[in-house]
């Protein structure tokens, strides 16, 4: 397009990594055999960076789409209120915003492996705008990676969502992979996972920039 459609608001959840000490209690993988953790806002941060790298890519990005970390590379685990009101003070003055929020999931207590695994992404149950992007994403996700297809999920059946209750604006979060899974949880410690991840979004982000929603 010759100008974007949107403004791509891009939510790295929960903290990173801070001089070698994570921001966020919990929010990781159990230990793998070799001492090693997944931690799921060292993941999420590696996925949004890749998705603004994508973009300006001279090879597959375009210049044209407008996309914002909201929070511009910060390492640290911002409360989810305040990263709401970032967002929706960029919507109140960009107007056309679409905000993206980037998870791993996990199931049971988070200190053992389990078989829950596979990727998904949620909207907001009345967001029909929202519901598009999801469909588009999970699509890309699909295609892309090696992550089991677990589908499109709404707030009010799974998980109420403050990022998809509290938005002025269409919204969806993926759950990319269990990180309570040994399989997914090795996927996503892989850069090259990483990269396919980010280029399902960046994929969805093509989409709707081409289609609208």
């Amino acid at each position: 397009p010759l100008m974007s459609r949107y403004t791509w608001l891009l939510d790295a959840g929960h903290g990173g990594i801070i001089d070698g000490i994570y921001q966020t209690a919990g929010k990781r993988s159990p230990n793998f055999p070799d001492g090693s953790v997944l931690y799921e806002g060292e993941f999420n941060r590696a996925v949004v960076k890749q998705v603004l790298k994508l973009s300006r890519s001279k090879f597959c990005g375009d210049p044209n789409i407008k996309i914002i970390d909201i929070l511009d590379g910060s390492r640290e685990d911002i409360p989810l209120r305040q990263r709401i009101s970032i967002a929706n003070k960029i919507h109140k003055e960009e107007n056309n915003c679409i905000f993206v929020s980037v998870h791993a999931n996990a199931f049971g207590n988070g200190k053992e492996f389990n078989q829950a695994k596979g990727g998904c992404t949620f909207h907001h149950y009345k967001s029909s705008k929202g519901k598009k992007l999801a469909e588009s994403l999970q699509k890309h996700l699909a295609d892309i990676t090696p992550l089991r297809d677990r589908g499109i999920r709404s707030n009010d059946t799974w998980a109420n969502f403050y990022v998809l209750r509290k938005t002025h604006m269409p919204a969806v979060l993926s759950e990319n992979g269990f990180m309570t899974n040994f399989d997914d949880a090795t996927a996503l410690l892989d850069p090259g996972v990483r990269r396919q991840i980010a280029a399902a979004h960046w994929g969805m982000i093509q989409e709707i920039e081409k289609n609208g929603l």
